[in-house]
């Protein structure tokens, strides 16, 4: 089977020289841009869990400092057994 030139023309492919190069960049700036985001989300996440455990260490101080809190006004506001000599006048002996 002979094929004309005129038939060969119709099949030819039209292929620019820029355009592989074109393609790599591109597909280089998408790994690329891939990588940083994988990287800010990692940051992100480890962020997050850094922030979940301070919260929860601030919760269990908070805990402990308003027990220790409540313990001392217990203490302070229980009267003294013993009664404490004051600067007033002595009174009259009652008899």
């Amino acid at each position: 089977m002979n094929l004309s030139p005129v038939h060969a023309s119709r099949i030819t492919h039209h292929v620019s020289h820029g355009t592989p190069r074109r393609r790599r960049q591109s597909g280089s700036a998408v790994i690329v841009v891939m990588a940083l985001l994988a990287i800010i989300l990692v940051y992100v996440a480890g962020n997050l869990r850094t922030l979940h455990n301070l919260g929860r260490e601030l919760k269990l101080l908070e805990r402990q400092q308003t027990r220790r809190l409540q313990r001392a006004a217990q203490t302070t506001n229980i009267p003294p057994a013993i009664t404490v000599a004051t600067n007033a006048v002595p009174g009259p002996p009652a008899h």
